[in-house]
């Protein structure tokens, strides 16, 4: 029989309609069982139509009471939709925004957690045996997807899943030059995701437009992290050019770092950090403490650390970041696209950003215009 072969969603009094999901197989037969009129509106999402029903033309209609007998039993609770996709969460040591922004790039696009979809939230923590624990766990449980976060997060769950089960990153910085895809317009293989890369002659033209007489800069990043490495090499390219002499600084901890940082006081004009896990996970709040110490400005590439007190930087969004990753996955899950047919992106434009606070202790004059759009943290 045809109704017992339609679920149906909660019902709602607008415009008197029943709103319902039925495979394409049964849109036909049941249009063809109704008043031409009874089909109010109709969404298509990959395999499912979802549609609105006009109830009052229902009653009406050959079904008659038939109809709604069948009407309210599947309208009630225990004929929610069930949950039909498994995501782990590969999130390294957390990064809330963009997780936020990657439930919900799903959810825009009709995947609501606990109703399509269910996440397996892995263990956080910036430790690769406890991340490769993590993905081996999302093998064993047999995810639809992964949603994984930075190069080396991405690298550990790259290497351990499958190829077939699609990965969908985030906050990596250079996934083609560190080997994670061939190229933001094909990956080759079952990634795609979001890069944040700012293009990085936007920070030099940021710091050379607020301290033109800048002369020394010391990088700091992690020691062998393949992404901040390759940031660090370009930007020093780029500040040659210009005359500006480059200090690079390669720590393995935060407590070797404040110690770096240290003993460059009064040496350097300003501290410049990279978009790496060191400097995500408490390494940049060390810089920002001997920065305001010192008075020593801070060019930042991370939104998070302008916002705890970076002086500036031309940084990325992760909850954009995580709302492009999270529509791309709805894009793999519900019209079955595989990853290498859709294209990793960047934020464009990115954000420039300035701390208030940060800049009136440090005494430095804006300029009253920029030839770009600037933001204060608030």
């Amino acid at each position: 029989m045809l109704l017992s072969k339609i679920n149906f969603l909660p019902y709602t009094a607008i415009e008197n309609t029943a709103i319902t999901f039925i495979g394409n197989a049964f849109k036909e037969k049941l249009s063809k069982s109704h008043p031409s009129n009874v089909i109010v509106n109709e969404i298509q999402l990959g395999d499912t139509t979802f549609i609105k029903i006009n109830r009052q033309l229902a009653m009406k209609s050959i079904f008659g009471n038939v109809f709604i007998i069948f009407l309210f039993i599947l309208l009630s609770p225990m004929h929610a939709i069930s949950t039909e996709y498994k995501i782990g969460l590969a999130v390294w040591s957390g990064y809330p925004d963009c997780v936020k922004g990657f439930k919900d790039g799903l959810a825009s696009k009709g995947l609501i957690d606990g109703k399509q979809i269910r996440f397996i939230q892995g263990e956080l923590g910036a430790d690769k045996i406890l991340q490769r624990k993590v993905a081996n766990g999302f093998k064993v449980q047999n995810v639809d997807l992964v949603f994984t976060l930075t190069t080396p997060g991405t690298t550990i769950v790259k290497d351990v899943m499958p190829n077939t089960t699609p990965l969908v990153f985030s906050i990596v910085t250079y996934p083609a030059d560190s080997g994670l895809i061939e190229s933001f317009e094909y990956s080759g293989n079952n990634l795609v995701g979001t890069s944040n890369y700012v293009p990085l002659f936007h920070s030099i033209d940021l710091l050379l437009a607020v301290l033109p007489t800048t002369k020394r800069v010391a990088i700091f990043h992690r020691k062998s992290e393949p992404n901040s490495k390759i940031q660090t090499a370009n930007l020093s390219r780029l500040f040659k050019r210009k005359g500006i002499k480059v200090i690079d600084v390669e720590s393995v901890n935060i407590e070797t770092l404040r110690k770096q940082a240290f003993a460059l006081v009064n040496k350097v004009d300003v501290f410049i950090t990279t978009t790496d896990t060191l400097m995500q996970s408490g390494g940049e709040e060390a810089l920002i403490e001997l920065s305001l110490a010192h008075k020593i400005p801070i060019l930042s590439a991370n939104k998070k650390g302008v916002e705890q007190g970076a002086t500036f930087g031309v940084v990325a969004d992760f909850y954009l970041l995580g709302h492009m990753a999270g529509e791309m996955a709805a894009s793999i899950l519900l019209d079955k696209v595989s990853p290498e047919s859709l294209e990793s992106k960047l934020q464009v434009p990115p954000t420039y950003l300035f701390n208030k606070k940060s800049i009136k202790q440090l005494a430095i004059n804006i300029p009253e215009q920029f030839s770009f759009e600037i933001q204060w943290t608030k």
